[in-house]
């Protein structure tokens, strides 16, 4: 059920570091420094992330692995992130409706 994904999904640790997943297969998110904005899909493995291009910013207290998630689960209010490899890169969690930053978080 692709209703579980949709929605808002944060670091603890930095707010500013998320993936929200759009119905319409749009995907938008930062590692708490970089935008992202790629799509993605319900496939026989699972929820999956298209890859794309980042910039390449450095800030205190930014996530590298959250770009590099290519496969997500999502189990309540986590959501688990998985690299190509099916390596556990992190955990994200739901936020609530309403939630937003702007891309880059700055």
């Amino acid at each position: 059920m692709t209703q579980e994904i949709i929605g808002r999904w944060a670091a603890e640790e930095n707010e500013r570091a998320f993936l929200e997943f759009s119905e319409d297969g749009s995907l938008r998110g930062s590692d708490g420094a970089n935008n992202l904005v790629t799509s993605w899909s319900t496939e026989p493995e699972g929820f999956i992330i298209k890859s794309a291009m980042m910039t390449l910013m450095a800030a205190p207290g930014m996530l590298t692995w959250v770009p590099k998630a290519r496969r997500v689960e999502p189990d309540g209010d986590r959501l688990q992130l998985f690299d190509a490899a099916g390596n556990h890169l992190g955990d994200l969690h739901r936020q609530p409706p309403g939630t937003t930053h702007k891309l880059g978080g700055r």
